[in-house]
This record gives C-alpha cells, sequence and structure tokens, in this order.
C-alpha cells in the first residue's frame, strides 16, 4: 500500500508540472501574439502618415489634391498591402494621369472627386500645404521651408504629373524610415524622371510623423540648392514646303503662317510637340546659379522637318499677282486641285491682317456655284429657263441687279455668267426649303475652322424667311467665307469632291459632289470667261471662274468687296480685293496676273491706289 501512494503522488506532482507548463506557454503565447499585433499596427501607422504625406506632396497649392490610388502598372500612391481603393477617374500609369503637381491656373476645378474618402474629396485652396503641415514635423528645416521647396521644385521644372510607390517600413524605436519611387512628368518631355527618395518619421505624441528633410524630396536637395531645368542643345525643326525649302524663306508666310515660336502662334503653335527639339537636363543651382549636380538628362534629339503642301513658286505668284492691284488691300488663296491642300495664301499689303486665312466676308456672287449646285440637284440644267427682270421680291423685299440691269429671259447657265441677282433669287424660291442650307453644306460651309491655327471657313445660318433665303442664294446677307474658304469651291467644282483646306497631312472632310451636276457646273464656270461677266479680262489659258461683288455695310450705293474665284488645270484660287468694286474691275485681273505669273510673264506691280486700273472691264459682279 506505500508503494502505491507513493505511484500515485508522483504521477500527481507530474500532471501538475505539465499543467504550469502548459499554462506558462499560453501565457507566453499571448504576449507574443499581442507584440505581433502592436508592432504590425505600428507599422500600419508609418505606412499611413507616409501615404498622407506623399499625397499631399503630390497636391501641393492644388485646389483639388488628386486621388491617392493603388499601384496599378507602377504608378499612383500605394499602401503597401492596404491599397486605397481608386478613384473613378484613376488612370494606369502607362497613360497621363490627371495634372497633379501644377501650377494652381492649370487645374481643373471641374474635376472634383467623390467626397467619401478624405484623401480623395474635394479640398480648398491649399489643401496640399495643409496635408504637409498635418504630417510633418521639423527637421533639417522647418515645415514651411519644406513646402517651398516643393513649391519651387514644381515651379521651376514645370512639373505636370507625379506619381510616387512607397515601399515597407522600418522601424527602430522612435524612428521609422519608409523609401519611395518617384515617377515626374515635366512639360515638354515624353519620358518621366524617375528617382528614389527615403522619407524620415518620428514618434511624437500625436502619433508618427514625417520629418522636414530636404533630402526627403530629392537626395541630392540640400541647404542652398535649388531645381532647374536645362534645355534640349539639339536644333528645332522647321517648316517646309512640299518641294523640301523652308517656309521661313517668305516673309509673308511667316508673319501669318508660320507664326514665331515663343509664344508660340501659328504653325509653330499647332505642330509645337513636333518642332520642338527634344531632351534636356535636370540641374542643382546653388544660390549663384552655378550647376553643381545634374540629376537627370533626356537623349537630346532635333525637332521634325515638316513637309507642308505650300509651293513657295505659287506663293511668290501669288504675292506678285497682288503687288499689281492698284487697291490696297486685298488676298489670294491657291488650293490643289488634287488633294485640297493650299499652295499659296497671300495679303496685301504683305505682312498685313491675314485676312486670306481669317478674313470673314459675305461672298456675294461667288456664292451662285452654291445656288446653282441646289438647283442641279434639284431638277435643273444648264437650259432651266430663267428671267432677269430689274427686281425681285421675297418676303416683303425688294431686291434688283447691279446697276439697275434687265437681260429679260435667260437660260440657267447665261444667269449664271451674266451674274443675274433677280434670276437667281426666284430660282431659289422655287427649290424646296433646305436645298440651299444642304448644297452648302456639301461645300464645307458648316462653321469649323479648316486649319489648326486660327481660320475661317464658311458659315450658312439657316434662312428665317423668304428674305433671308433671297439674300443667301446670291451671297449676301448672313452668309460669310473667307478667301481660303472659297477657293476650295472652286476646287471642288474642278475635282468634283469638296476637301477641307489644308497645309499638313490630308483634308480633315472631303464630301463628293454629285457626278451628274458636274458638267453644267463646269459649263458655266466656263461661260463666266467666254461670254460672261469677266469675259474682257484676259486671262492665260483655260480658265473656269466666277466673279462676284458683295455688299457689306448701307450706303447709296453700298460699297462692296470684290471676288473672283476659279481653277485653272490643278490650280484653284480665290481673290478678293476689299472696297474693290465689281469684281471683274479688281479681283479678275489679279487672278490672270496670277496665272500670268505662274506661267513666267507678270505684268509690273501697280504702286498707286484708289481708283481702277485704265482699260478693265466695268461689268456686274
Amino acid at each position: 500500500m506505500p508503494g502505491r501512494r507513493r505511484r500515485g503522488s508522483r504521477r500527481g506532482v507530474a500532471l501538475a508540472a505539465a499543467l504550469v507548463v502548459l499554462l506558462g506557454a499560453g501565457a507566453g503565447g499571448g504576449y507574443l501574439w499581442k507584440v505581433q499585433r502592436d508592432h504590425a499596427a505600428a507599422d500600419r501607422a508609418v505606412r499611413d502618415t507616409a501615404l498622407a504625406y506623399l499625397a499631399a506632396w503630390r497636391s501641393i497649392d492644388e485646389s483639388t489634391p488628386p486621388p491617392v490610388t493603388p499601384n496599378v502598372g507602377g504608378g499612383g500612391v500605394t499602401n503597401g498591402d492596404a491599397p486605397v481603393p481608386p478613384s473613378p477617374t484613376a488612370q494606369p500609369a502607362t497613360s497621363v494621369a490627371p495634372a497633379a503637381l501644377v501650377l494652381p491656373a492649370a487645374a481643373d476645378p471641374a474635376a472634383g472627386l467623390p467626397s467619401d474618402d478624405a484623401t480623395r474629396g474635394r479640398q480648398g485652396p491649399g489643401a496640399g500645404q495643409a496635408g504637409i503641415t498635418a504630417v510633418t514635423v521639423p527637421g533639417d528645416v522647418d515645415v514651411p521651408t519644406l513646402i517651398a521647396a516643393m513649391a519651387d521644385m514644381r515651379d521651376r521644372l514645370r512639373l505636370t504629373d507625379a506619381t510616387f510607390t512607397p515601399g515597407e517600413a522600418h522601424r527602430a524605436g522612435t524612428t521609422a524610415t519608409v523609401a519611395y519611387t518617384a515617377a515626374l512628368r515635366l512639360a515638354d518631355e515624353a519620358a518621366p524622371w524617375p528617382y528614389s527618395g527615403k522619407l524620415s518619421l518620428a514618434k511624437t505624441a500625436a502619433g508618427w510623423k514625417v520629418r522636414a528633410l530636404l533630402g526627403s524630396v530629392h537626395p541630392q536637395l540640400a541647404p542652398g540648392l535649388h531645381f532647374d531645368r536645362t534645355g534640349s542643345t539639339a536644333r528645332r525643326g522647321e517648316l517646309l514646303d512640299r518641294a523640301g525649302q523652308p517656309l521661313a524663306a517668305d516673309p509673308e508666310l511667316a508673319g501669318n503662317l508660320i507664326g514665331q515660336v515663343s509664344p508660340p502662334t501659328g504653325l509653330q503653335r499647332a505642330y509645337d510637340d513636333r518642332l520642338a527639339a527634344s531632351g534636356g537636363q535636370v540641374v542643382l543651382r546653388d544660390a549663384r546659379g552655378a550647376v553643381v549636380r545634374t540629376p537627370y538628362s533626356w537623349t537630346m534629339a532635333d525637332g521634325d522637318k515638316i513637309r507642308t503642301t505650300v509651293d513657295l513658286g505659287v506663293q511668290r505668284a501669288a504675292e506678285q499677282a497682288l503687288a499689281t492691284s492698284r487697291w490696297p488691300a486685298g488676298a489670294l488663296v491657291a488650293v490643289d486641285v488634287r488633294t485640297g491642300g493650299i499652295l499659296a495664301a497671300a495679303n496685301h499689303p504683305l505682312n498685313g491682317f491675314g485676312r486670306a486665312l481669317r478674313g470673314t466676308y459675305p461672298p456675294g456672287s461667288t456664292f451662285k456655284i452654291v445656288t446653282a449646285t441646289a438647283a442641279l440637284m434639284n431638277g435643273r440644267d444648264r437650259n432651266t429657263p430663267l428671267d432677269c427682270s430689274a427686281t425681285a421680291s421675297a418676303g416683303g423685299r425688294s431686291f434688283s441687279n447691279a446697276e439697275n440691269e434687265k437681260l429679260g429671259p435667260l437660260t440657267l447657265r447665261d444667269a449664271f455668267a451674266r451674274s443675274c441677282n433677280t434670276a437667281f433669287i426666284n430660282l431659289a424660291g422655287s427649290l424646296p426649303p433646305d436645298a440651299l442650307a444642304q448644297a452648302a453644306r456639301l461645300y464645307g460651309f458648316d462653321g469649323n475652322p479648316p486649319l489648326p491655327i486660327a481660320s475661317v471657313g464658311g458659315f450658312f445660318p439657316t434662312p428665317k424667311d423668304a428674305a433671308e433665303t433671297a439674300s443667301a442664294s446670291i451671297g449676301q446677307g448672313r452668309v460669310a467665307a473667307s478667301p481660303m474658304q472659297m477657293a476650295s469651291v472652286a476646287a471642288a467644282v474642278a475635282s468634283g469632291t469638296w476637301r477641307a483646306p489644308f497645309v499638313v497631312g490630308g483634308p480633315t472632310r472631303t464630301n463628293q459632289l454629285p457626278p451628274k451636276i458636274l458638267p453644267d457646273l463646269r459649263a458655266f464656270m466656263r461661260a463666266v470667261i467666254t461670254d460672261g461677266t469677266a469675259a474682257g479680262v484676259p486671262f492665260p489659258g483655260e480658265v473656269f471662274g466666277k466673279t462676284g461683288t458683295a455688299e457689306y455695310i448701307d450706303g447709296n450705293p453700298p460699297p462692296t468687296h470684290a471676288w473672283f474665284v476659279g481653277y485653272r488645270g490643278p490650280v484653284a484660287f480665290a481673290v478678293l480685293i476689299e472696297n474693290g468694286g465689281f469684281g471683274a474691275e479688281s479681283a479678275a485681273p489679279v487672278a490672270a496676273a496670277f496665272l500670268n505669273a505662274l506661267d513666267g510673264n507678270l505684268p509690273a506691280p501697280t504702286t498707286a491706289a484708289g481708283s481702277a486700273p485704265a482699260g478693265t472691264a466695268s461689268a456686274p459682279g
């Protein structure tokens, strides 16, 4: 019995010892679990602070901070293994994200984001500064100095976007570091500037804060230094004519088509991204402006040489032809019939207002090309009988011909050749209500600027009543066009297709004219030269055209601009002479001089102004 008691006693002691061990192990495991949980919470707090700091930096001085997005494809700001949900407008890094580090004037207030997330919601001006201030404590500089350094970097480098990707947090007691990678996009540079940086954090009574260190903005930034950028040492590209000759050789083109580089205007602005030399450097300068470091360089490359449709030989002929005019102001535009490309755009006086491309004028009787198109599309032909009466009434308004001319019964072909207003007004009144508008749209009268620079096309507001329809049918009232537009109208008759004028690439819009109307249209324009209003003008070769006389203000008689539009072979053209009276008197002779110049036969320029040349025909336009 004693032996049994001793064995039972030993088993009890063993069980007690095992229980003690188990209890101790449980307590130790709980302690370790708590330690791990505390470490994870501290790491999250460090990462959250770093994220808030980087998001605020990204929106420094911006009224609407950009979103904090997950690192999709390497862009945006990520939160390690706990990404902040992306905004609806977040974009992958392969495309340009909404502007982040930009000047306040460039920010888009309409790009506000949903306010259900404090890091993504709309905030007031200075939100980026406020965000930095909220999570930053002084380091080697105070917080305002740090913010000023960020803004200075943004402005001097002309930053347009920034993405930051933080790494893991590393803590040691009350200090921590978070590495990050940055990709900054600079205006005019295709590739971003990538670099790696590190944030230094300190644990304070208010939680973890980022220390204000200039080196956290960029590892090489230090007191007394500031960022700057140097331009490319490569050459800017050139704009060339279609034969490869520099357009800048022509002063008229340089002033009214090419434009200037700074500030960019004209084609220099429209194609700046292709003309600009690429490359450059991000540098650090000291207080004296000397470069002390070069953190990043882009490869230097020359800008493109862009070949345009302009032909310098045709351009010179246009300028020489305008110089023969006795009237002080005018324009001539030539277009390639086969492509719609602009061959020449000349203004008179040279280097004056760019009326060739930007002038807006009533087209007068040159618009009868459009009205005749509408008639031919609605069953009329060259032999359709019309009456060229002294007056015509429409919508309670009376219209008359130039110099109260009355020609009596005419065919449509002869009414076009003689430019009878009353016949065309009555003709337009007999057409379906939308016939003129449909024909005008065929020729590009839609109000759109044809070129990627300041330019004017054609305007045909829908007539409100019969009187406006009558005015529109003869190119008056609210109808308006530039010389460039009217040259494209003549080119359309020649080729059978209207093409929007262009100088680089190809036409942005084209409309095919009904093939069945083209023989009559061309016959009409040829008749103007052979036995119509321009019969007295000595044109060289087989020319097709239309004169125009356009009233632009009231008067007795009203003053008029003069037009002539036409084509010969592959070249279509439009001539406008301001205050030139009848088109046959002032514009048509310039058109003839232009064609002669193309043939190498140019009359001597005329320097006197104010009266018509002796011996020119006096005929209605």
